[in-house]
């Protein structure tokens, strides 16, 4: 079958498994790909993926028809990894709400106090290194690393061609790394 994505997945709400294998192996790498990017984890990942592809068979009948395929099944992914990682923020939320009675113990107070001052003078850093960058570069960092979108979305999305999207999120970086450095951060030890 060699149809357009959204053309298997007509077949696919047909519960035709040949268009669904096809559409598996036509994006099921970009979309692994994408889940761990963001969630960090080969396993994770994995399973994500297979929960994707699990909601595209049963659910192909909510694709509306505007944007692509493409974008619809990236959309899907990205959902569940971030869906997974708010379950994951939550139980540590959970967990470190169990390990509050023991911060009051005059040893972990101090260690506290410093782990926080540490953690919002992080946050000023980078913050003000976001807002130090062009808007064009920081608007797609937000977007690939705060949304979780692929260049390819964020091009598709801002209306950009891809080749500028990759230059503002390089040099975006570039910018952020400098400074950072220039802050007193070094980069972590391969």
């Amino acid at each position: 079958m060699d149809h357009a994505d959204e053309v298997l997945l007509q077949f696919v709400m047909q519960q035709d498994v040949d268009a669904f294998e096809i559409l598996y192996d036509r994006h099921g790498s970009k979309l692994y790909a994408l889940l761990r990017r963001m969630v960090h984890d080969k396993r994770v990942a994995e399973e994500l993926l297979q929960e994707t592809f699990w909601c595209i068979w049963q659910k192909a009948e909510q694709y509306s028809g505007t944007g692509t395929c493409a974008a619809w099944l990236h959309r899907i992914a990205r959902n569940k990894a971030l869906d997974h990682l708010r379950r994951q923020k939550v139980g540590t939320e959970l967990f470190v709400a169990t390990l509050e009675p023991f911060e009051t113990l005059p040893q972990l107070q101090e260690d506290s106090t410093t782990h926080e001052f540490e953690r919002k003078w992080t946050h000023q850093q980078v913050q003000q290194a976001l807002v130090d960058i062009p808007s064009e570069q920081r608007h797609c960092l937000e977007l690939a690393y705060f949304e979780g979108l692929t260049h390819q979305e964020i091009a598709q999305q801002t209306n950009t061609p891809l080749g500028t999207i990759k230059t503002r999120v390089r040099s975006g970086m570039q910018k952020m790394a400098r400074a950072l450095l220039g802050a007193g951060y070094a980069y972590p030890a391969a």
